[in-house]
């Protein structure tokens, strides 16, 4: 879990945030220890046919899709999603979908909806995907945060020939986050329940697709300081979230090797 926060730290949006909130790692026990709602909806997916996930090589096929939301403004309502079709074709698959939201201000909203679908080849052995969703409040009253992480793993004869039910969800999901979004962002009677429930409504959807094996991780924070939590460097300027494409991506897989090179993602 700390290598996949690492990585979400070093997306070059946030220029730092302190050990003290990698000790978040530990979500869901410090969220049941503080009232706040955080839960993960099934174990880390496995897909139908048989996988090795071999011990000390990490799969390193397949891209990224980060998305992170930064709340540094009173009264403000802000949420940010996309979705990423990820297509992996070698032996080896280790996508990795996050999402962040961060809010220290007062009275503020905030919420990160990431969603991956990763096509897999029959052929793949080392099946290692990772999904993580992580929501922190810092000196934050009345403030809501929240994280979802939707990811979609299905394998499929081939990798490279998208089926149709999958290329439609594409920019359907991406059409329903921008809506949501908008109202989210203007309306206040929207709140951070019908977030979660809109998130649980796309996972609903991609669990309709053939052959699909879906992880929803949800991190819900309510109270005024999330244990932990320190301040949050920002840079003036800075989008609230990096960068990533939403169309699909073919992803080389590399063999098997002592120390595998993650993929860049595109």
């Amino acid at each position: 879990m700390e290598k996949v926060l690492t990585s979400l730290l070093k997306r070059g949006v946030i220029p730092y945030i302190v050990a003290a909130v990698v000790v978040l790692a530990g979500l869901s026990g410090a969220a049941a220890a503080t009232g706040t709602l955080s839960s993960d909806s099934s174990a880390t997916p496995t897909p139908s046919a048989s996988t090795n996930q071999l011990a000390g090589y990490p799969a390193a096929g397949g891209a990224n899709n980060i998305v992170q939301v930064i709340n540094h403004s009173d009264g403000q309502s802000r949420m940010n999603g996309r979705v990423q079709l990820n297509q992996i074709p070698g032996p080896n698959a280790g996508p990795k979908n996050e999402a962040f939201a961060y809010s220290s201000c007062v009275n503020c909203r905030s919420v990160a909806v990431a969603v991956q679908i990763d096509l897999i080849g029959p052929g793949a052995r080392n099946i290692q995907p990772q999904n993580l969703a992580l929501a922190v409040n810092y000196l934050c009253p009345g403030c809501a945060t929240g994280a979802f992480a939707i990811q979609d793993v299905i394998q499929v004869a081939d990798p490279t020939q998208i089926p149709g039910d999958v290329r439609a969800q594409v920019p359907a999901i991406n059409a329903q986050i921008r809506d949501f979004s908008a109202k989210y962002s203007t309306d206040p009677s929207i709140t951070l329940e019908n977030a979660k429930a809109f998130a649980e409504a796309i996972d609903a959807q991609l669990r309709a697709l053939v052959g699909s094996v879906v992880d929803l991780k949800q991190d819900v924070q309510t109270d005024p300081t999330t244990p932990g939590a320190s301040p949050l460097a920002s840079t003036p300027g800075s989008p609230e979230s990096p960068s990533a494409s939403a169309t699909p991506t073919v992803s080389g897989a590399p063999t098997e090797s002592p120390q595998p090179t993650p993929s860049n993602s595109p």
